[in-house]
């Protein structure tokens, strides 16, 4: 947190208090400041988010708890002064129209008189960022919505508006540092969020925003709505979601791809989406989960668990043909190639989309630029990839730099000659 959005709170209520939980210690503290209810609201509300970090949680709900009774006395004492304010703001209206009838009567009166020569129209485009102006900037530095009572925390009527026009923004022609992919994800999400199936819970609101920011690539502020999220979860399977949602965030944030068109990953990142994946678990069983845990598995180098996965995967969802690719090459770098070859070969029983060979392909040819020369059976299942989709030609290219690398075992490479004159012949 920058140090100029440090609260009043943080330093008049010292940190071994917080971390022990002493709210009653805490609320004498503030109590002998003499400040507006309006301030002492927002000073209690941070202190409970002190104590929520703290995982002191019964004493952050009476922080809060706190917080709400202050922010309602404040209100009811502005609808006391609420006639003379009244007043006061129709006094102003009206002077104010005076003046700007003036201003407008002058303008009229110059123009009219003093005509000037037409100048040519010029145009200015703004250059919109979302880093700059994101809706975010218009949360609280703890990540809670901006609220003067704890029951409007999850007002989705000032929420939603705020993020659709900010991603509406992105979406604008101004915007050229978006590709049209994301333009694209970013029309489906606020298509979603109009839903009538769509839920209007809290976490609802915290798991749409999480997407629509992660399509914005905005990884970092899609974490934080994420990780708010969890806390007013009702049900194992909204537990489930946010944590998978959590996991493919972290994934694509550590995800580089390089200028060769080969990615290249932050593994930091990567284990953050593994443990995500590995919550999620414990609240509910989905294929798509266990595929992509066996993947972050193998960017790990834990090829065991990631076969195990990868198959568990597969029981749940035989068609996942991304998880027989994991599997494949996953059996490969153990040396298992007679499995490394069945897992590439079950691909034809569930007809793959070329995408789905190209992403399988990629992942060989990212291990073989890491590892040159160490996995010579890489080039084998290439040229079987390569055959399985009618492209002979690169297929011949692969399998004649597996027979050039003298593999030690007789079997594949009398395999590799059968297949090239078995391919000869269609």
């Amino acid at each position: 947190m920058p140090l100029t959005s440090r609260s009043f709170t943080d330093f008049s209520v010292p940190d071994e208090i917080v971390t022990s939980g002493d709210y009653q210690s805490a609320q004498n503290l503030l109590g002998k400041e003499s400040a507006p209810s309006e301030i002492l609201a927002e000073r209690f509300y941070r202190l409970g988010n002190r104590f929520y970090s703290a995982e002191q949680k019964l004493a952050a709900e009476l922080a809060w708890q706190k917080s709400a009774i202050l922010a309602d006395y404040s209100g009811k004492v502005a609808k006391l002064l609420d006639p003379f304010s009244q007043n006061l703001r129709k006094f102003h209206w009206q002077t104010i129209g005076a003046i700007v009838i003036v201003i407008v009567c002058l303008y009229v009166f110059v123009f009219t008189l003093f005509q000037r020569e037409p100048e040519s129209f010029q145009f200015s485009a703004f250059q919109s960022s979302s880093v700059e102006h994101s809706f975010w900037d218009e949360w609280w530095d703890t990540g809670r919505p901006v609220t003067r009572s704890m029951r409007r925390r999850f007002d989705a009527d000032e929420l939603w508006p705020m993020l659709q026009r900010t991603l509406k923004n992105l979406l604008s022609e101004q915007n050229k540092g978006l590709s049209d992919d994301v333009r694209e994800k970013l029309k489906r999400w606020l298509e979603l969020s109009q839903s009538p199936h769509f839920g209007d819970t809290p976490t609802d609101y915290y798991a749409l925003t999480g997407r629509g920011l992660f399509e914005a690539r905005e990884f970092e502020e899609a974490l934080s709505t994420l990780n708010n999220g969890l806390h007013y979860a009702e049900s194992p399977e909204q537990m489930e979601q946010l944590y998978q949602d959590l996991g493919t965030v972290y994934y694509f944030k550590g995800y580089k791809l390089q200028p060769n068109g080969l990615a290249r990953y932050d593994l930091n990142d990567v284990r953050d989406s593994v443990k995500s994946y590995e919550m999620a678990l414990s609240f509910g069983e989905d294929p798509y989960l266990y595929g992509n845990l066996g993947w972050g598995y193998y960017l790990l180098g834990d090829y065991s668990s990631s076969i195990e996965s990868s198959l568990h995967a597969l029981a749940l969802k035989p068609e996942l043909n991304y998880v027989r690719m994991n599997l494949g090459i996953a059996y490969l770098i153990k040396g298992d190639y007679e499995l490394a070859f069945s897992s590439y070969a079950s691909l034809q029983q569930h007809s793959p989309e070329l995408d789905e060979y190209e992403g399988g392909i990629r992942d060989l040819l990212e291990l073989q630029q890491e590892f040159p020369g160490l996995y010579p059976f890489i080039n084998f299942v290439m040229g079987q990839l390569y055959w399985q989709q009618g492209r002979h030609k690169e297929a011949k290219v692969a399998w004649q730099k597996f027979l050039n690398q003298n593999f030690p075992e007789p079997l594949w490479h009398d395999s590799a000659l059968l297949l090239l004159k078995k391919m000869e012949t269609e």
